[in-house]
C-alpha cells in the first residue's frame, strides 16, 4: 500500500488567503498570487489597509527549503510604470483566477474583481504574462504584460472559479462561473501563435471549482483528466473521471476500480487534483493525486464555510491502449497522524517534480471549516 507523508513548511499569518493562484517554477520556486482574506475582497490590492503593491507575487523556494529565509515579496518593476508612477499594465486584484507556469513565465487568466462578484472585463480577464528577474543584485521583481490574442473575439467569456492547465505550448481553460450559471466549455490558447481555439465541451453538467490535470498515459497518449466540481451539488458520482483526449478533441468518462478497502473518493469541489509521477516501480502506473476539498457547501454560500475532506487518493492507469480500462483508485496510508493539515477547500492545486523524479504535492492556504483562511504551507509525498 502506498504511504503518504505531510510536511509542514511554513505558517505565515500575513499570507493567509483562499481563492488564490499558485504555480511552481521548474526549479521549485512556489509563486502565489491574489486571493481573499475576507469573502469577495481581493487582497494584495495596494489600497486601504492592504499595503502590498498591486501586481505583487509571493515566492517560496521549495527546492532549497530556505526556511530561515522564508517568503519573498516580488513587486512590479519600473517597466510597469510610466513617468510619474502611472500604471502602464498591471492586472487588477482578483479572486477565483487561475495561473500556470510554462517555460520561464507565469500566465494568468480570469477571475472576479470585487464584492459584487462580477467577472472582470475582457481586457483584464485575458492572458497576462509575468516574468521574474533580478534588476540589481539579489533583489527580484516581476514584470507584467497583457498578451493580446490574434483572435480576441474568439476568447472564452470572462469567468471565475474555472480551472487552467498548461500542456505543450497550450494553456487550457475549462468550466467556471460567468455572470450567471456554470460552464462546461474547453478552450485552448496557443502561447506561441497567440490564438484561441474552441474545443469539445466536457460532459454536463457545467460546474465551478473543478480541476484539470495534464498527463500522458499508455506511453504516448496526451490527455486532460477532470475530477469534481460544484453544480448546485458536489460532483462526480462514484469516483468517475472525465478524460479529454487531446489529439482526438473528444471526452470519455471512465469508472476507475475501487480501492478494495476504502472504495472510491467522494464528490467534492475546490479541491486538490494534480499530476503525479514516481520512480518507484510499485507506483509506476500512478498518474494523479486527489486530496481535500469541499464536501458540502455552506448554506451561506460564498460568505460561509461548508464541510471539507481531509483524505488523499492515488489514481493509476495500466499501460494498455484502451482509454476506458485499467483505471484504479487507491487510498494511501497516511503516516505521522499526530501532525496533519485539517480538511480544507478553496485552494489551488499544484505539484512539481524534484531532481530525483519524485512528485512533491503542494498545498498552501485555503478555507477551513471555522471560516478562517489558512496561512499554512504543506508538502505531500507519496511513496
Amino acid at each position: 500500500m502506498p504511504q503518504a507523508h505531510w510536511f509542514s513548511l511554513s505558517k505565515t499569518p500575513f499570507l493567509a488567503r483562499s481563492s488564490h493562484c499558485i504555480a511552481v517554477t521548474k526549479s521549485g520556486v512556489l509563486i502565489v498570487y491574489g486571493g481573499e482574506l475576507k469573502p469577495r475582497i481581493p487582497i494584495d490590492s495596494g489600497s486601504g489597509h492592504d499595503t502590498i503593491p498591486r501586481g505583487s507575487l509571493h515566492a517560496f523556494d521549495l527546492a532549497k527549503s530556505l526556511l530561515s529565509q522564508g517568503w519573498k515579496l516580488l513587486t512590479p518593476d519600473s517597466n510597469n510604470f510610466a513617468p510619474g508612477e502611472a500604471v502602464v499594465a498591471l492586472p487588477e486584484p482578483r479572486v477565483g483566477a487561475a495561473t500556470v507556469w510554462l517555460g520561464d513565465a507565469l500566465y494568468l487568466w480570469g477571475g472576479r474583481g470585487g464584492q459584487d462578484m462580477s467577472p472582470l472585463d475582457a481586457y483584464q480577464a485575458g492572458v497576462w504574462k509575468a516574468t521574474i528577474h533580478s534588476s540589481q543584485g539579489p533583489q527580484q521583481s516581476v514584470r507584467w504584460e497583457r498578451i493580446a490574442a490574434g483572435n480576441e473575439d474568439e476568447a472564452p467569456i470572462s469567468r471565475s472559479y474555472h480551472t487552467a492547465v498548461a500542456h505543450g505550448d497550450t494553456l487550457y481553460v475549462h468550466a467556471g462561473c460567468p455572470d450567471s450559471g456554470r460552464l462546461n466549455t474547453l478552450h485552448g490558447f496557443d502561447l506561441t501563435k497567440k490564438v484561441w481555439k474552441t474545443l469539445a465541451p466536457a460532459p454536463e453538467p457545467g460546474r465551478g471549482g473543478t480541476v484539470l490535470v495534464a498527463s500522458t498515459i499508455s506511453g504516448d497518449k496526451d490527455v486532460l483528466l477532470r475530477y469534481g466540481g460544484f453544480c448546485g451539488h458536489e460532483l462526480p458520482p462514484a469516483g468517475e473521471v472525465d478524460v479529454y483526449i487531446i489529439s482526438e478533441d473528444r471526452w470519455v468518462t471512465v469508472q476507475p476500480s475501487a480501492d478494495p478497502t476504502h472504495g472510491t473518493p467522494g464528490p467534492r469541489s475546490v479541491h486538490g487534483f494534480v499530476h503525479f509521477v514516481s520512480p518507484a516501480p510499485e507506483l509506476a502506473n500512478g498518474v494523479a493525486v486527489l486530496y481535500h476539498g469541499e464536501r458540502d457547501a455552506s448554506s451561506l454560500g460564498h460568505a460561509g464555510a461548508g464541510t471539507f475532506w481531509d483524505d488523499i487518493w492515488l489514481l493509476s492507469k495500466e499501460p494498455n491502449d484502451d482509454i476506458s480500462s485499467g483505471w484504479q483508485w487507491q487510498k494511501p496510508e497516511v503516516v505521522g497522524e499526530d501532525h496533519l493539515p485539517e480538511g480544507r477547500g478553496w485552494f489551488p492545486p499544484i505539484s512539481w517534480v524534484d531532481g530525483h523524479d519524485d512528485t512533491k504535492i503542494v498545498m498552501f492556504g485555503g478555507l477551513l471549516s471555522s471560516n478562517d483562511r489558512s496561512d499554512e504551507l504543506w508538502e505531500l509525498e507519496i511513496n
